[in-house]
């Protein structure tokens, strides 16, 4: 996701910044800050594994390709974790978490699933396994597909 992250913020000429940050539980396990220089993504990283990781950088991705409202958390936290953006910004940024519905999430979720499917799917082909029915597994599934 990080390669994902990368290519997709050189191809909208906006960076896309992950932020691991060990988060309250229970809570969000990610946020997508989106600000006029760059979008951040803030995901759990303690207690949870590199595969759930990826699984919640897709999601907020998710919501950046939905172009869904951006998340919204308390001033001190932010402040906290991205000194460099100030408070009024951080504000408008995240105004509107609590509007989530169901029907975001879900978008967010379908969005996110679509990606790790063509990332996995992208390196098996790119990365072809040393026995001969992996080979021949990787060949039936096609070419690679661009991400972006």
């Amino acid at each position: 996701m990080a390669e994902v992250c990368l290519r997709l913020g050189e191809h909208r000429d906006k960076p896309i910044h992950l932020v691991p940050q060990a988060m309250d539980v229970p809570g969000p396990s990610g946020l997508w800050i989106k600000t006029s220089r760059a979008d951040y993504i803030v995901y759990q990283c303690a207690g949870t594994t590199p595969l759930h990781q990826e699984h919640i950088i897709a999601h907020e991705v998710g919501h950046l390709l939905a172009d869904h409202p951006s998340d919204e958390d308390d001033d001190a936290a932010w402040r906290a974790l991205m000194p460099d953006i100030p408070p009024d910004v951080i504000r408008r940024a995240l105004r509107g978490r609590t509007s989530y519905d169901t029907e975001f999430e879900r978008e967010a979720e379908t969005l996110a699933s679509v990606l790790l499917e063509t990332t996995v799917r992208a390196q098996l082909l790119t990365r072809p396994g040393r026995s001969p029915r992996a080979r021949r597994a990787q060949t039936t599934l096609g070419d690679p597909v661009d991400l972006l």
